[in-house]
């Protein structure tokens, strides 16, 4: 399979590995809706990929993935302006607000858990049940963490979230196969990126990943034969001292 002719939605699109991702596909063919909370930044991700002269092309959408009537409306309008071609879901939004587990507040951690787990559930749930409506065979690549495998000190909310995030990806990767959907589901358990997300933990370059790495790990998994997938995958830098 390629990105030619595809249409994929991007969530986090206007910054980061959302971007990255975006750009890529964008180069490869596809047609990419760049939804972000943050509609300057998903603006600038469509000027980028204009400026990149790729073969493909790129609309923003403002998108708050915790607001599941929003999330539903962005999955019905893009099928019905793009049909079969919109076959591709990769949620990448993610929060982080780093606490210690005595210091957090009831409000910090829900929304660290509505970003990183009810968003991707309603997404995943609404382009699934369209899905069903189409014999071609649709990716949906979830962008989990490597902290959903390892345990680190005052990301408890973060953490937890995307522990759960993988079990969801697992549970639908079952349900796909059980239920014979025509959709093969990706985790995708990145180390820590140079992204904007990571400002507040003061990492130096040499500790962080470039995006566009993660990026194109994404783009193999969803350009794979049609009968293979990629269940999950972990990457990380070498210095990364992983599996701990």
């Amino acid at each position: 399979m390629s990105l030619e002719g595809r249409v994929a939605l991007v969530t986090g699109g206007g910054s980061g590995l959302g971007r990255a991702t975006c750009r890529l596909f964008a180069r490869e063919g596809a047609h990419v809706v760049v939804a972000d909370i943050d509609e300057d930044g998903a603006a600038q991700t469509v000027k980028d990929i204009e400026s990149d002269g790729g073969a493909g092309s790129a609309a923003a959408v403002a998108l708050d993935v915790t607001d599941r009537s929003a999330v539903d409306a962005v999955i019905d309008r893009t099928f019905s302006e793009h049909g079969e071609r919109f076959d591709l879901l990769v949620n990448n939004a993610g929060t982080d607000r780093g606490s210690d587990l005595v210091d957090i507040d009831d409000e910090q951690w829900h929304a660290v858990f509505g970003v990183n787990l009810h968003g991707p559930m309603y997404l995943s749930r609404a382009f699934v049940r369209a899905r069903l409506s189409y014999p071609a065979l649709a990716d949906i690549a979830c962008v989990v963490s490597i902290s959903a495998l390892t345990v680190g000190a005052g990301a408890g909310a973060y953490n937890a979230s995307k522990a759960a995030l993988l079990k969801l990806t697992e549970v639908m990767q079952t349900e796909a196969r059980e239920r014979s959907w025509p959709v093969r589901v990706t985790a995708i358990n990145p180390a820590a990126m140079a992204t904007p997300m990571m400002d507040q933990w003061g990492l130096p370059p040499e500790r962080m990943m470039d995006p566009a790495v993660v990026a194109g790990l994404i783009r193999t998994a969803v350009t794979l034969p049609p009968d293979s997938v990629l269940q999950s995958a972990v990457v990380t830098l070498r210095n990364e001292g992983y599996p701990r």
